[in-house]
Formats: structure tokens, sequence, C-alpha cells
């Protein structure tokens, strides 16, 4: 009889406490709704909408990580619940999970396909995972749109996609309605794409005024700079963008390669090479340059693990290539190396229309 009667009690405060974990959310009182339902999941660890409540407060609170968990233990415990896919999707998203927050979206879109916030979401998702033919197909899905988030995107996607014609008949129309400082930068990528160096600038300083602070502004203004020969003020640039954004891998690798390319400190270029790949250990160039300046180090045997990386994450990158076959004929691996001098000769003949990288070389012969 006791122990009913404690088991009884239990149960009450349990619940009471999952009803006090509700009023507190709906009052915004966060922290004290996720303790409510922690202290209700104490009895009810399987509780599948107290676990997806508790992901939703705490990704409100911006604790991405916990949410998380919260959600995936949601889904294990009810996978038919599945409006918690966009959910977790969104919060791998504010992670900068890209991977996961495509997987997810993907699995909300099975059961929902037309939910068009899910299929921007996805969109923007495979951008930065740099599947870039994806990104189009998927922002093409979403048109026609007045949406000028839509539209930038797709933009953006073309760009990325060598189709920088089709960027700027895009962004046409958008700038007769107005600007805005990412509609400057994506119109700008475009410009620097058809080679046209003047109108990329313009673009971008135009974003500057609009938006001083933009991701990736600073990046694209030294770009155009670097190409216009005006070295030491590229570099100025990618130095600001880094420190503006320290957890960028891109910021990382450009200012690393440039100071590399530059005769600038090799060590400070081989700790923000090294700084990119920690960041994006898949970057395929950031492998390529630091397994160069390694090698010129007399460091053979180093540069092969992150030549052998550029070159899977890029097929196509020739001088990588090019220099694994010599450090590898020099640590005695002829065979590997008459390998890839067969896949150097193949790409050198290969007619390629992409536009070359900035720090692209010339082909080996």
């Amino acid at each position: 009889m006791l122990k009913r009667l404690l088991f009884c009690t239990l149960t009450l405060t349990a619940q009471s406490a999952y009803e006090k974990g509700n009023d507190h959310l709906r009052a915004g009182r966060l922290a004290e709704a996720e303790l409510a339902y922690k202290l209700h999941l104490k009895t009810n660890p399987n509780d599948a909408q107290a676990l997806a409540n508790l992901g939703a407060v705490q990704a409100r609170r911006e604790d991405f990580t916990s949410a998380i968990v919260s959600y995936q233990r949601a889904l294990k415990a009810a996978p038919s619940l599945t409006p918690i896919y966009l959910n977790l999707g969104l919060a791998h998203y504010k992670s900068r999970h890209w991977a996961q927050a495509r997987a997810a979206f993907e699995a909300f879109l099975k059961v929902q396909p037309a939910h068009r916030q899910t299929q921007q979401l996805r969109a923007l998702a495979l951008l930065e995972l740099e599947a870039y033919p994806e990104a189009v197909a998927a922002f093409e899905a979403l048109t026609p749109s007045a949406d000028a988030t839509i539209l930038i995107g797709l933009a953006t996607a073309y760009t990325k996609s060598n189709r920088p014609a089709d960027a700027q008949k895009l962004l046409g129309p958008l700038l007769e309605q107005g600007t805005s400082p990412e509609l400057q930068l994506t119109l700008g990528q475009a410009y620097f794409a058809e080679g046209q160096d003047a109108d990329a600038l313009a673009a971008f300083q135009k974003a500057r005024s609009l938006n001083p602070s933009l991701p990736t502004l600073g990046l694209n203004i030294g770009a155009v700079l670097w190409r216009q020969r005006k070295l030491p003020e590229a570099v100025a640039e990618w130095r600001a963008e880094l420190q503006r954004f320290p957890a960028s891998p891109e910021a990382s690798f450009t200012l690393g390669a440039a100071l590399a390319l530059t005769g600038g400190d090799p060590k400070e270029s081989e700790q923000l090479l090294r700084k990119a790949l920690a960041l994006k250990p898949s970057h395929p160039r950031a492998n390529y340059q630091l397994a160069k300046l390694v090698w010129q180090q007399r460091k053979a045997p180093e540069a092969i693990p992150c030549l052998e990386r550029a070159v899977k994450y890029d097929p196509d990158l020739r001088e990588a290539y090019y220099l694994l076959g010599r450090v590898y004929q020099e640590t005695g691996r002829t065979a590997d190396a008459q390998r890839v001098f067969a896949r150097v000769k193949a790409l050198s003949e290969k007619a390629r229309s992409q536009q070359l990288d900035l720090f692209s070389e010339p082909s080996p012969q």
C-alpha cells in the first residue's frame, strides 16, 4: 500500500512538473521551463513530447548542443513525431552542422514535401556544403518567387556553379526594386566570375557601405585586389576579415595561402593553414598549400597525407596531383608516382570550362 501511494505521489509530482514546464514556456520563463521539464523526465525519461519541449526551450536559450540531444532522444522515443526533424535541422543549422542539418530537413520533407521553409533551409544547407548543382535545383524548385532571399540564394548558387550570366540576369530586376548588402555581394561575385573587376569592386564597396560586418565581404574585395596585382592591399583585406571572423576556415586558408605565395612569414602561413584544416579538414586547397609548404621545408613524408586528402576532396586539382607524384618519386614509391602522373596528363588534356581558382598555378606539363 505504501509503495503504491509513493508511486502515485511521484507520478503526480512529475505530471505537475510537466504542466509547470508548459506554463513557464508559455510565459517565456525559459530557465524555469527547462528545470521543470528535466524534473518531469527523471520519472518519465522516454516522454517524447516532454523531450521535444525541452529541446525547444534549449534552442530558444541558444543551447543548440543540448537541444540536439533532446530532439534526438525524442525521435528515438517516438519516431513518428516527424515535425521534430524540422526543429532538429534548425538546431544543427544554427550550430553550422550543415550535413546533419541537410539530413534532418530531408527527413522532414519526406513527410511534408511541400513545406517551403524547409525546402529553403535545405537549399541554404546545400550552399554551405558547396553542393552547388544541387543547391541550384533546390532553389529553382522554389521559383517563381518574389522572396528576395530565395532569388539571392539562387543567384549565389548560379555564381558558384560557374553560371554568372544567369546570376546577373536574375539580379537585375532585384536591383531595380531596391538593394541590400547581400544582394550587392552576390552581384559582385557574379561580376568577378565574369572578369568584370571594376564592377565587382564597386558592388562589394556598395555592400560594405550598407553593412561593413557582412561575412566574406573582405575575402571578395581581397580577391579583386589580388587579381589586380595589388597584393599588399589584398593581404590587408584578408587579415582584417580573419580578425572579424576568426572561426572562418576560408579566411584562415586565404590569408595563409597568400602569405605563402608572397614570401610572408612561413611560420604564420603554416599556422593559418593548419587552423583552416582544423576547422575544415576536407578543404582541398588548404591541404595542398600546407603540403607544398612542408615539402619546401624538406619534409616530403609529412606532405603525403595532405596531398592525398587534397586529391580526394578535389579530384581535378592538378597541382596537387603533380606535387604528389614528385613526393612519391622522392620517397621511392615509383609505381604510385607513375599512376599519379598519368592522372596529371589526363587532367592537362581535359578541356575545363570552369574558372580557375584564385591561387591556381600553371598546369604542369
